[in-house]
């Protein structure tokens, strides 16, 4: 008998309990929750910087085709060497779509410094097979906005590794 008393007094607290919920919602009244997140000068981790920088519109617009493309978006597929125009790179865009491109050339974030071919440096080998051939590779030039760098730009090297 107690236990039934007890069950049905559980019972009357929690329906009670939800039922001012539910008039509250009718009400269109919100619970206000007591915590709140201030991020004062920091940035807010909860918001994608990237969503900031397109709200501020400090974000350059995408351009079509390879100059829309940022240097991490591209994959080198091959490199072929004429006797005019020097060493060129077959490269595969986002857009699965392909491009030549030569030094000089523009992309989103920065631009081709140089292509050429060449054995690696001994500590960009991951394995022993690698260290007596010759790779192709593009060097880029990404323009950074970091202030904690001394240059405003990296120096990226691709390889084709096929």
């Amino acid at each position: 008998m107690k236990r039934v008393i007890i069950s049905l007094i559980v019972l009357a607290f929690v329906f009670s309990g939800f039922a001012q919920k539910t008039e509250e919602a009718k009400k269109g009244n919100e619970v206000i929750s007591p915590y709140t997140y201030q991020p004062k000068s920091k940035r807010d981790p909860f918001v994608s910087p990237f969503d900031l920088e397109m709200l501020r519109g400090t974000k350059k617009k995408k351009i079509p085709g390879i100059r829309g493309m940022s240097i991490d978006e591209i994959v080198l597929q091959g490199i072929i060497k004429s006797k005019k125009r020097g060493y060129e790179a077959l490269v595969l865009g986002s857009d699965n779509k392909v491009y030549w491109i030569k030094p000089g050339d523009k992309l989103y974030d920065g631009e081709v410094l140089k292509i050429g071919m060449g054995k690696k440096s001994p500590d960009e080998i991951s394995s022993p097979v690698e260290a007596g051939k010759v790779f192709g590779y593009v060097i880029f030039r990404q323009y950074v906005n970091d202030p904690n760098l001394i240059k405003p730009y990296k120096d990226i090297k691709k390889y084709l590794d096929k």
